[in-house]
């Protein structure tokens, strides 16, 4: 079947004539009555009734209308994701990634971007949650990744990629007195290594102590994850911390770990852009950050708090237990 003819024949019933559908079509009204005679010569029916008020369908023809548009439509949508494939291939698309994160995701996502978009260079900028939504709302990034306790903001299009439980990080001496898994009323009398203000997860404490009565005892307060980790590992103090900020310090023994329970308010990982974003990367990007995401925290490479490969290893500290049921973050 022509598809030509099956588009000539779609107008002339959307403008209700071939003199008007031959105008649409600049084409001349004798070649298009010759078209649509080829068409309803291949199809073996007549397509039209010609009257007083213009042509309508016959019930062939009403028929054919509707396969016809679903032709054409998914012809144009083909075109259409191939065109945008192949523009997602080049170009520069920015984002930004929370510092606290960033060691854990920026290397297997870019590793995903030379596989699936050779052609597509990415300008990742490392910042706080905080400075990333900023520079979003100002249009100096097209993606932002942010750590949110609550709701996301409605100012942008938001995903949410995982939940991000919070953990209780010591050196591992010191944490053989602390239970398996830790309340935030237990953080009372312990000296914490802790963020500046302006930190997400300094914020998502911060709430939920005040909510539950406690005052935080904080020794230092220190943005820098590999420092803070120096600190822990040389036995200075605790701190709260992400998974992704200590896991290989973890993993390596230098540090130990405990499963903060009871927090009412959950922190998520979210992926966000500006509303309307055009960009035709952000969209493959956005899909490659889900699955990376995922794919992370399935393989237990990124732990997420709940029962999966990586949380029930055994390091020097014993297990690194999910939460229970009653306890934990959702």
């Amino acid at each position: 079947m022509d598809l030509r003819r099956l588009r000539y024949f779609v107008v002339i019933l959307e403008t209700g004539s071939f003199s008007q559908a031959a105008a649409k079509l600049h084409i001349v009204q004798s070649a298009l009555s010759t078209q649509i005679q080829k068409l309803e010569a291949s199809l073996g029916v007549q397509l039209f009734v010609r009257d007083a008020q213009g042509v309508r369908p016959t019930a062939a023809g009403t028929r054919l209308l509707v396969h016809a548009r679903d032709i054409l439509d998914r012809i144009a949508a083909a075109e259409r994701d191939v065109k945008v494939h192949g523009q997602a291939e080049g170009g520069v698309v920015r984002i930004g990634i929370p510092s606290s994160i960033s060691r854990m995701l920026t290397v297997p996502l870019l590793k995903a971007v030379e596989a699936a978009l050779p052609g597509l260079t990415l300008q990742i900028v490392e910042a706080l949650t905080a400075e990333l939504e900023a520079m979003l709302m100002q249009d100096k990034l097209d993606i932002a990744l942010l750590m949110v306790a609550g709701d996301a903001s409605g100012s942008f299009e938001t995903q949410h990629l995982r939940n991000e439980p919070l953990y209780l990080v010591g050196h591992p001496d010191a944490a053989r007195d602390w239970p398996a898994t830790v309340p935030i009323a237990a953080l009372d009398g312990i000296d914490l290594i802790l963020p500046t203000a302006r930190h997400g997860v300094r914020q998502a404490l911060t709430r939920e102590a005040a909510q539950q009565g406690l005052r935080l005892r904080i020794k230092h307060e220190l943005d820098s994850i590999p420092r803070t980790a120096q600190l822990i590992a040389g036995g200075a103090g605790a701190s709260v911390m992400l998974v992704s900020s200590f896991v290989e310090e973890w993993r390596a023994g230098l540090v130990a770990a405990r499963l903060l329970v009871d927090l009412r308010t959950p922190v998520t990982l979210q992926q966000a852009t500006a509303r309307g974003a055009t960009h035709p990367a952000v969209a493959e990007l956005r899909r490659l950050i889900q699955e990376t995401a995922q794919r992370l925290t399935a393989d237990g490479t990124w732990p997420d708090g709940t029962d999966g490969p990586g949380l029930n290893a055994v390091g020097p500290d014993g297990p690194m237990l999910a939460p229970t049921p009653s306890g934990s973050p959702r």
